[in-house]
């Protein structure tokens, strides 16, 4: 009856210390083996809530960093906090620069200047006035009713002619048929270069009159439809 009891009754597992003794022996051997910080909790990713922190804040992820190229391409700039510690605002694009508009004074200056230069140039390699003097002329004109301003358009139109006959003027001077001394025979030259050279004068004045014509109309255009936006 004895030995059938004793078959029947639980056995101790095995590696499991019975007596007191060898539970202390095991407990000692724990304590003095070195940490395991290998676990299979949550991972140091993760970031644990702290009291204070509201729900939610933990499941965050980190921030990308901010490599030392991006900073100038541009790229990732707002992504992450800056070396101070404050967000960094991404680059403003810089505003395009305005080309510099012509005053009444300007389109005089920019259309007579090289118009005058180009007449002493030729008066004095050549002893007349020609082709050299027409193109710089026409282009001068041209030049400055681009860059005329919108108020001062009409004098885009009003100063060509007038740089012409100085031009012409400047030339005689020079000894470009000049028919005497004095403000009649100046004159007189003036009327005879005016009636051999017509064709610069009437190309160079037409040229900018249509290139004002078409800003003027462009300009109208734009004033209407802003007009129209606003209302």
């Amino acid at each position: 009856m004895n030995e059938g009891a004793s078959r029947l009754a639980p056995r101790p597992a095995a590696g499991v210390p019975q007596t007191r003794r060898d539970r202390d022996a095991l407990r000692r051997e724990r304590m003095a083996a070195p940490l395991d910080f290998r676990s299979t909790g949550p991972s140091r990713a993760q970031a644990r809530p702290r009291p204070g922190d509201r729900p939610g804040t933990a499941a965050r992820t980190a921030r990308p960093r901010v490599g030392p190229g991006s900073a100038r391409s541009g790229a990732g700039v707002a992504a992450g906090p800056s070396a101070g510690g404050r967000t960094a605002q991404p680059a403003r694009p810089r505003p395009k620069q305005q080309r510099q508009a012509l005053t009444a004074w300007g389109v005089l200056l920019t259309v007579t200047g090289p118009t005058v230069a180009a007449a002493v140039l030729e008066a004095m390699v050549t002893g007349d006035v020609h082709w050299f003097f027409d193109l710089v002329f026409i282009a001068a004109s041209f030049h400055a009713a681009t860059l005329v301003r919108r108020r001062d358009l009409l004098a885009g139109v009003i100063v060509p002619p007038l740089a012409y006959c100085v031009g012409l003027l400047t030339a005689v001077q020079f000894g470009v048929m000049r028919a005497g001394h004095g403000l009649v025979g100046q004159a007189t030259s003036l009327g005879a270069l005016l009636a051999v050279k017509p064709r610069p004068l009437f190309l160079g004045t037409a040229l900018a009159a249509a290139l004002i014509a078409i800003r003027w109309v462009g300009m109208r255009y734009t004033t209407k439809r802003q007009s129209r936006l606003n209302a």
